[in-house]
């Protein structure tokens, strides 16, 4: 079975941790700001989470082009 982190490159799954990691770090503040009631942190934790959804995102754009160029190559080698 085809098992995409075992044949993803090295920057897809770098930027897969990055987002999850940026998520998780999003998620943490925004239970810190809402306990305490600082908005400013409660700002922060949007910030947070809107850029680990991103990067997150870049990481399956890069997750797809590295499957079309398998795919790619393996036509070019069953010719």
């Amino acid at each position: 079975m085809f098992n995409p982190w075992d044949n993803g490159s090295k920057t897809y799954r770098i930027t897969l941790l990055t987002g999850t990691g940026l998520i998780l770090l999003g998620i943490v503040a925004a239970l810190i700001g809402g306990g305490v009631q600082i908005q400013f942190i409660q700002w922060v934790a949007i910030g947070l989470i809107g850029l680990g959804l991103v990067t997150h995102l870049v990481a399956q754009v890069l997750r797809a082009r590295d499957a079309q160029r398998r795919h790619r190559q393996a036509r070019q080698a069953g010719r």
